[in-house]
């Protein structure tokens, strides 16, 4: 006998009642899944950009603290639709991560001190902290919370300080550089080939140079420093190394018989280059900067943009400061465009020292995990 359609219908529909409550948890997983996967990849992008934050402030601080207020803050910065990602003391270590070679990976080791922040997002797997489903688990407490791991490194940095010696530095940063006449706090009979006045830019940039030393002699980590020094010509007598007494001591040198010169701003940067990519004294595994100083406008030699390319294609970042109102503030900056890097400009000698410092204080950090 055939089954009469009102029946089939009526079987259907039961077979269709039955299956509806599974097919609606069966999506309900696929939708869950596809959030979990979503929140895992937004909860590494957050947890990148708090140890980036709290490193930088390591870095700049010493201070345990003030690290978690920063990791804490661009947390913040950096939801997850509704949900900041938690941050506490217990999610960071602090300790000293290093590689062998520009191929092998860093390692993080805790320490307690050092150059690196490691965030684990502990306090997001606890019970209660992490991010709700979609839909519930069957009234399940059930929630997303993966541990993430993230290495902020203070990398290790070869620097290379490309000094400009021209003439015009032995006049003050309120003053015109024109010879004739001498520089105004200059005595009287001066001429160059005696020691520098004592208002000279040159002497700010001394003291400005030390201001830097002493940043890096507080970093975590050891870098390498040269010093390279450029008028008309361009020679680098202080090769990488920690020895930085011995950059101060060249400086304080030059001095005590100042002559005239111009501004081959260009040829400073390729010694400056050859001296990050000297083998003997360079490491390879480092991170390569050159801090660039000039007082005036480029008149000899190689132009600095074309030695810009050079650099840049080196893999060499590039700050460039600018001394007094003379100086070529605009070809600067796209030289430091160009290189990766950020220009500053001073006409004081306590802006001198605060660019220097600056610089310092943003040496490049790096995610290494």
């Amino acid at each position: 006998m055939r089954t009469h359609p009102r029946y089939r219908r009526a079987a259907t529909m039961v077979l269709v009642a039955v299956l509806l409550p599974a097919l609606f948890a069966l999506s309900a997983l696929a939708i869950n899944i596809a959030h979990m996967e979503s929140a895992s990849t937004d909860i590494q992008i957050a947890a990148d950009a708090a140890v980036r934050a709290a490193s930088r402030e390591y870095v700049l601080t010493g201070d345990e603290q003030s690290s978690l207020a920063a990791a804490r803050d661009l947390a913040a910065r950096n939801p997850i639709g509704n949900f900041v990602l938690p941050v506490n003391s217990g999610d960071l270590e602090f300790g000293i991560s290093d590689r062998a070679s520009a191929n092998t990976p860093y390692t993080f080791t805790p320490s307690g001190a050092g150059n690196a922040v490691r965030l684990t997002t502990r306090t997001l797997a606890s019970p209660g902290e992490g991010i709700d489903p979609v839909f519930p688990f069957f009234g399940s407490a059930f929630q997303i919370g993966p541990t993430k791991s993230a290495v902020s490194t203070q990398g290790v940095i070869d620097i290379a300080l490309v000094i400009d010696r021209s003439g015009s530095m032995a006049y003050s940063a309120s003053e015109v550089a024109e010879y004739p006449p001498a520089p105004a706090s200059a005595p009287p009979g001066w001429d160059f080939g005696d020691p520098v006045p004592q208002n000279a830019r040159w002497l700010d940039l001394i003291a400005s140079t030390q201001v830097f030393i002493n940043e890096l002699n507080d970093s975590p980590v050891q870098e390498f420093l040269s010093l390279t020094i450029y008028d008309h010509e361009s020679y680098t007598p202080v090769q990488l190394s920690t020895d930085y007494d011995a950059v101060k001591t060249k400086l304080i040198n030059i001095s005590s018989s100042y002559e005239a010169g111009g501004t081959n701003i260009g040829g400073g940067m390729y010694q400056g280059r050859s001296a990050l990519l000297n083998t003997t004294y360079s490491r390879s595994h480092a991170s390569k900067v050159i801090v660039l100083m000039t007082d005036g406008v480029h008149n000899y030699g190689t132009h600095p943009m074309s030695a810009a390319y050079s650099v840049a294609n080196s893999g060499i970042t590039l700050f460039a400061i600018t001394f007094s109102d003379e100086a070529d503030q605009y070809l600067m900056q796209d030289v430091a465009d160009r290189c990766g890097g950020q220009h500053y400009h001073a006409v004081t000698a306590t802006q001198l020292q605060e660019a220097f410092r600056s610089i310092a204080r943003s040496l490049p950090t790096m995610l290494t995990k």
